[in-house]
């Protein structure tokens, strides 16, 4: 096991910035419930019921059994290892006695997934240990720390979902060179597993539901299974597909069209919804930088599709993506119920963000939705891979 050194300075700026003394994060066997901030640290698992403390002056400190200790000792990072001979619960009382702290922040979070590690079973074991302190305990959500550690990704990791990225959308690319007369949407998902799984790539999310393949209008979509569906000509093809590998992944949507016999292009009114929806993922990323709002790029481009008279989708307009497809933190989004809290859409975003912009837009022949990989850098934002610029023609 090893934590990620590139994480610590983010850790312990994070926790100085949000006025935290320490950040504990506690957890059973992990293989039976993950923490979800383990893997972010690095290549981290709880065998048997561990804690890490993180404290503002720069120390970690872990709390483990006496199977584990040795393996502890060996972290570069970790500068105290404590073993528990009875319960955990007792060391960590000791433990805490002799740190100097007030707030501490432990892994619980109401609107982020990525942050609400901590067990409720643990919780109330946390609770009498800070009842038993003789000293006053503040508790706060980590959840502006986790947004932190998780979201500003170094340039390592940024390398390997940019690569991700590219290998999707190399893959999303050869669709066509598969399309014949009654080719189905579940042929098009098992192509785009065999030629991720031959080159040692797997899928960005469930291999059940990666990728989304829709073909009809009138079938289905979204986070599901395949409904075998024939491509049809005159009908739009909507693929929304991603690729992992080394612990990161990629989330990429792609547009083609089904030529009817005696068309050489798709008809106008298509292309210019396609060119909405482009138009206004590139006016969105333009618009995104450090120290704007998730909010304020959605409004971007949730404007200019809705100017262009076409409806408002009904989701955010993008997600962070990296460590997993969607990796918490903050959004992209409008005032929609689901999304309305401050910690999610209007805080400001941050250099290393890596997000998705990923508007939409349903027509007679199908949903036209583009999505998009990008990071935030020191001048602004980048994509990761080529964007699609035009519909993919598919002739059977």
């Amino acid at each position: 096991m090893k934590l990620d050194q590139e994480k610590l300075p983010i850790i312990y700026e994070a926790m100085k910035k949000n006025n935290v003394d320490a950040w504990l994060i506690t957890g059973r066997e992990s293989i039976m419930k993950s923490e979800p901030v383990l893997p972010v640290l690095g290549d981290m698992d709880f065998i048997i019921a561990t804690t890490l403390i993180f404290t503002a002056d720069g120390r970690c400190i872990a709390i483990v059994s006496p199977l584990d200790i040795e393996g502890y000792k060996l972290i570069e990072g970790i500068d105290e290892v404590y073993e528990y001979p009875g319960t955990m619960e007792e060391t960590i009382f000791e433990v805490l006695s002799k740190l100097d702290f007030s707030t501490l922040a432990l892994d619980y979070c109401p609107t982020d997934a990525a942050a609400d590690g901590l067990t409720y079973g643990m919780y109330l074991k946390l609770k009498d240990i800070l009842d038993k302190l003789d000293k006053p305990v503040k508790t706060v959500s980590a959840f502006p720390i986790i947004a932190e550690v998780r979201g500003r990704k170094t340039s390592s990791q940024i390398a390997k979902i940019k690569h991700c990225a590219i290998k999707a959308d190399e893959y999303l690319r050869r669709v066509p060179e598969i399309c014949k007369e009654g080719t189905t949407s579940l042929d098009i998902f098992n192509f785009l597993h065999e030629v991720a799984y031959s080159e040692g790539y797997g899928m960005s999310w469930s291999d059940s539901q990666c990728p989304g393949v829709n073909v009809d209008p009138d079938v289905p979509s979204g986070h599901m299974g395949i409904i075998e569906t024939p491509i049809k000509k005159g009908y739009l093809i909507n693929i929304d597909y991603g690729v992992s590998k080394d612990g990161y992944c990629s989330d990429l949507q792609r547009m083609y069209y089904v030529l009817k016999d005696d068309e050489e292009d798709a008809p106008e009114h298509i292309k210019h919804a396609f060119n909405v929806v482009r138009e206004a993922t590139w006016k969105a990323k333009e618009f995104m930088r450090a120290g704007v709002t998730g909010f304020e790029v959605d409004q971007i481009a949730r404007h200019h599709v809705v100017d262009w008279g076409f409806d408002s989708w009904n989701a955010a307009l993008g997600h962070q993506v990296g460590h997993v497809t969607h990796d918490g933190g903050t959004i992209l989004a409008n005032r929609r119920p689901r999304y309305n809290t401050p910690d999610l859409i209007d805080t400001p975003l941050q250099v290393g963000n890596v997000f998705t912009i990923e508007p939409g837009i349903e027509i007679a022949e199908g949903r036209i939705g583009l999505e998009e990989d990008v990071v935030i850098t020191e001048n602004g934002t980048e994509w990761l891979v080529e964007p699609q610029k035009e519909l993919i023609l598919i002739r059977i």
